[in-house]
């Protein structure tokens, strides 16, 4: 968006804010997608849409990993699916430990998108969001494609936040 916009929230629920704010946006809109609040663009790059809507036929999160490294993962994944020639990854992420800890799982030909909604969902994250300039994305490795959105972890006020925020949409 890219000039204000002047709108009344005052008792308002999370639904009618959004269907207020997001028609002028220039092309936003939204849906309620397994729990998650999905606000998309018209105008997104195809490509990032359709690594997006990649299906990784096995994704697996170990006991004990972190929201982070399961992000970092999923990438490597997506990276090894869209490019046969790469063997395999390694290195460090740095603070990764930091980062909230999910339930361990086996997930089955889920895309990309899914894959990060269940790690939302069971990561103790706030969310994700697409990174990167608009020409660029998509083009991994040389753009992100997504960041996750974690606040603080011992913020108690923000749990309350998003409980608020799901209890009135």
């Amino acid at each position: 968006m890219d000039k204000p916009l002047e709108v009344r929230l005052e008792n308002k629920t999370v639904r009618q804010a959004l269907n207020s704010i997001l028609p002028n946006g220039c092309g936003y809109s939204w849906r309620l997608r397994n729990g998650i609040i999905e606000i998309t663009n018209t105008r997104v790059s195809k490509r990032a849409q359709s690594q997006l809507n990649t299906v990784i036929p096995v994704f697996t999160i170990p006991d004990g990993e972190t929201a982070r490294m399961a992000s970092v993962m999923l990438w490597w994944n997506l990276q090894l699916s869209l490019d046969k020639k790469l063997k395999g990854f390694g290195g460090d992420v740095l603070g990764a430990t930091r980062s909230p800890t999910l339930k361990p799982a086996t997930l089955h030909n889920r895309t990309v998108r899914e894959i990060l909604a269940y790690i939302v969902l069971n990561g103790g994250v706030d969310g994700w969001i697409v990174a990167g300039p608009p020409e660029c994305l998509g083009f991994t490795p040389y753009c992100g494609l997504w960041f996750l959105i974690e606040a603080e972890p011992f913020d108690p006020s923000n749990q309350s936040l998003l409980q608020n925020i799901r209890n009135n949409l």
